[in-house]
């Protein structure tokens, strides 16, 4: 069979039964113009090679569900809408990066950063009150985001004792901490 000579419509009938033969030559005829669009369309951070990889492979694994009616037009118009998602995961990743900024930089009030500062201290102060294996452990699942399971294999101690020391500095530590957050609150009220 000479594919060479075939139109992109029996090219997609083969490739519809999976001859990778007819896949190549569907590649060969369509990668350079599709490589070239990309180029033009994508800012100089992306690589146009790896759009047009990523069109062939998506035709590849979808070719027996594919109905194409125009094959050129189905590769420009895949390839615009792959560029057009990533424009558009770029303007959402940089207005999040912008959000987070902002966050960062605003200003707190003085009664904020106050009672923040009398929080830590006192959680701190409380912390350092608690015998030395439940503070150990505190720490490392609170402060270290830790597992109960991470936590016992490091030490070498029972999950449920790890439980137990975890229960223990949250029973001491629930007072204060309700404390804070009706003054969190009514500032921020």
């Amino acid at each position: 069979m000479d594919y060479k000579t075939s139109t992109d419509s029996t090219l997609l009938a083969y490739l519809k039964e999976g001859d990778e033969a007819a896949f190549q030559e569907i590649y060969f005829r369509h990668w350079r113009k599709l490589f070239i669009i990309a180029k033009t369309k994508l800012p100089s951070t992306e690589s146009p090679e790896d759009f047009v990889q990523d069109l062939f492979v998506r035709l590849w694994e979808q070719r027996a569900f594919l109905l194409i009616d125009n094959l050129a037009a189905y590769l420009y118009t895949s390839l615009k809408h792959a560029i057009i998602n990533r424009y558009k995961a770029t303007l959402t990743q940089d207005k999040y990066v912008l959000y987070a900024q902002n966050l960062q930089a605003s200003e707190h009030s003085t009664e904020e950063q106050i009672a923040l500062s009398d929080l830590m201290a006192s959680v701190e102060q409380h912390l350092n009150e608690l015998p030395e294996k439940t503070r150990q452990i505190f720490r490392l699942n609170r402060l270290e985001y830790k597992s109960v399971r991470e936590i016992s294999a490091q030490l070498s101690i029972p999950e449920r004792t790890i439980e137990y020391h975890i229960n223990s500095a949250l029973k001491i530590l629930r007072p204060l901490l309700k404390d804070y957050f009706l003054i969190a609150l009514l500032l921020w009220l």
